[in-house]
């Protein structure tokens, strides 16, 4: 799970000041017109965005506050994402005459759909939880009162569950959402057959039958 701190902040995106190592390393580049080392900079950063896509585990972004630019990509490259009451999304690389270059364009495209993610981009608009909920940006709104009890509780309901089952899930998930049907159909297969022999769902079954919770193990 992800959130930030202070409690009314979950990330107000890249710094963009001269000073920032990285921004100063861009403006060198584009004084150069060194375009390999603008798109090395790019895949560096973007690359750490990435491994948080492509963790093993469902991963949930608890979006507490403001979450402006490449805070909401961080977010968009997470299984989940809940937010908090009050909060506020928005997507302004636009302003500064930029684009969200984390992995936002595509990722926001494939969560929302490509209308929805152009309008918000281009527009570089605030949105509300209410919006964030109806575009399918976010799937809960937990009140603003204890609200990190409330994303801990929903975490739990992940959990709680076979761990092989949710790496199986997510993967399959990620994995064949550009498949055509029949080799997704085959992948989820095969991956299913791995979940089974992974032994977990003896542990799974055994705890419904007995009226237990389940105790997993790796």
């Amino acid at each position: 799970m992800i959130t930030g701190r202070p409690d009314d902040i979950f990330s107000a995106g890249v710094d963009v000041t001269p000073t920032d190592p990285f921004i100063a390393d861009m403006f060198q580049a584009l004084q150069n017109r060194d375009k390999a080392k603008i798109v090395k900079g790019f895949a560096n950063i973007q690359g750490i965005v990435s491994k948080l896509a492509h963790l093993p585990f469902p991963t949930v972004a608890a979006i507490n506050g403001l979450c402006y630019s490449g805070a909401v990509e961080l977010a968009a490259a997470c299984d989940i994402r809940v937010i908090k009451e009050g909060a506020v999304m928005c997507l302004q690389e636009a302003r500064l005459g930029l684009i969200p270059d984390l992995g936002g364009t595509v990722r926001l495209a494939k969560l929302i759909g490509p209308a929805r993610a152009k309008e918000l981009i281009l527009t570089a608009r605030r949105i509300l939880p209410d919006e964030a909920k109806a575009l399918g940006l976010v799937s809960h709104i937990f009140p603003g009162e204890n609200f990190n009890s409330h994303v801990a509780e929903y975490v739990k309901s992940i959990t709680a569950n076979g761990p092989k089952a949710l790496e199986v899930v997510k993967e399959i998930c990620d994995s064949t959402f550009t498949m055509e049907e029949d080799r997704a159909l085959k992948f989820e297969i095969e991956r299913a057959a791995e979940n089974i022999l992974s032994g977990q769902c003896i542990e799974g079954i055994s705890a419904f039958l007995e009226k237990r919770a389940p105790k997993w193990t790796s």
